[in-house]
């Protein structure tokens, strides 16, 4: 049944959801005939023609950031202008695709806050493997955007040009307190790297105390941009949750994936971060074609004993977008609609290690997390941290009958699920 006749509708899509995403604009097609159809995000970015070419129900593409783009097509399509000449669209045009470039924000400072009020009635949550991190209200918050760096895996480089763009700190602490003053106890920090400038971020936290906004906020940084004394102003103004990408503790494969780091910049972040008493997330991938055995091996050893309070361990996937994906499809080894979704690296290199082999690894890495804390040292960590951060302490007490914890510290039970992204913890509406 419709309820709305909308002459736009919109909707946003990364390579994990880009197939549920054309169903349901399918459908909605279907319902509303005459509405034009929109489609954004990570994956219509890298693959616009793609889609434009074979799903003759989408209208336009925006591609890179929308908060431009977006108005001006919809200001064009209303007073009926032609759109040669908007940035960051594709669409069709005398039969023939038309490829503007990408768009991108130059001016944060410039853009209006978000309206909260709009998802006021939804009730989201932070979560880590189905086990709830934040408590109270709740809501997100970008200081910067885009990425200078070129991970072969990661395709926030090419989304953003490799242009890292930041607000200015006053700017920042303005809208934190719009979010205090509404009722907000907990606060993502979405940068892809919030530690980028690290005299920026320490500017940011003097704001924060500074101010008295008390809210509890988690973020990610680079394991290069995190001294102990920047990791402990941080945790006093309150970010009390890290998130480091370590990927793997074998030069080899960090230098494969164009990391820029050793394992001992990995191990000194992970132990400035722990002693400042902020809870520690790692993320790690398994698979990578020039990895080894003892590659691999080397990176379990390096969880146990760094004992980052949460990992994160991935197969590597193969998505759109990303250099690892450009150089399968340069190889001539992609199919024709490979494109579609997301793919591991098995399914390409036969040489390597098969899809039961990568998920037994991903296994064995968890296990050995675990092994890491199931010893003198480990539980002496576990009372620092939860004396010292009031996220770790509330985080522990009210998922103490969650099954998924209990599962997998009383009955060594395999609870966790593939992740959705690699590189990135979920932020979905709660249960």
């Amino acid at each position: 049944m419709v309820k709305e006749e909308p002459d736009v509708i919109g909707l946003n899509c990364s390579t994990h959801t880009f197939l549920e995403a054309i169903q349901a604009l399918q459908e909605a097609k279907k319902a509303l005939p005459e509405s034009k159809i929109v489609l954004g995000g990570y994956h219509a970015t890298f693959a616009s023609e793609k889609i434009l070419t074979e799903y003759n129900f989408v209208d336009y593409i925006i591609k890179g950031e929308a908060e431009h783009a977006m108005v001006q097509l919809l200001e064009r399509l209303e007073n009926g202008n032609n759109l040669e000449d908007v940035t960051g669209i594709s669409y069709r045009h005398a039969g023939k695709t038309i490829n503007n470039p990408l768009s991108l924000v130059s001016e944060l400072d410039a853009l209006p806050f978000p309206d909260r009020e709009l998802l006021s009635s939804i009730d989201y949550g932070y979560s880590f493997q189905g086990i709830p991190l934040t408590f109270g209200k709740f809501t997100t918050l970008s200081t910067s955007r885009g990425c200078p760096f070129r991970c072969t895996y990661c395709s926030c480089a090419a989304f953003s040009l490799r242009k890292w763009r930041p607000r200015l700190a006053e700017n920042v602490i303005e809208e934190l307190e719009t979010v205090q003053e509404r009722g907000y106890k907990n606060c993502v920090i979405v940068d892809d790297n919030f530690t980028h400038n690290p005299k920026r971020t320490e500017d940011i936290c003097d704001l924060i105390l500074e101010r008295k906004i008390d809210m509890q906020f988690y973020c990610e940084g680079r394991v290069d941009g995190a001294s102990y004394e920047l990791m402990r102003k941080m945790k006093r103004a309150g970010i009390n949750v890290i998130y480091f990408g370590a990927e793997s503790a074998d030069e080899r494969v960090l230098d494969y994936y164009k990391k820029h780091i050793n394992p001992e910049k990995t191990r000194i972040a992970i132990a400035n971060a722990k002693r400042a008493g902020m809870l520690v997330v790692t993320s790690f991938i398994i698979g990578a074609p020039v990895e080894t055995k003892d590659a691999i091996q080397r990176t379990f050893d390096f969880i146990r004993s760094t004992r980052p309070h949460a990992v994160q361990v991935n197969v590597l996937d193969c998505l759109i977008g990303t250099s690892i994906y450009e150089e399968l499809e340069k190889n001539g080894v992609v199919g024709k609609d490979d494109w579609k979704r997301n793919h591991r690296i098995y399914e390409y290199y036969k040489d390597g290690f098969g899809n039961d082999e990568l998920e037994a690894f991903v296994s064995e890495a968890y296990a050995n997390w675990l092994k890491g804390w199931w010893s003198k040292e480990g539980i002496a960590d576990i009372l620092r941290i939860l004396g010292k951060n009031k996220t770790a302490r509330r985080i522990v007490f009210s998922n103490l009958l969650n099954p998924t914890v209990r599962g997998l510290i009383f009955k060594g039970e395999k609870v966790f699920d593939p992740p959705k992204e690699q590189g990135k913890m979920e932020t979905n509406p709660s249960p």
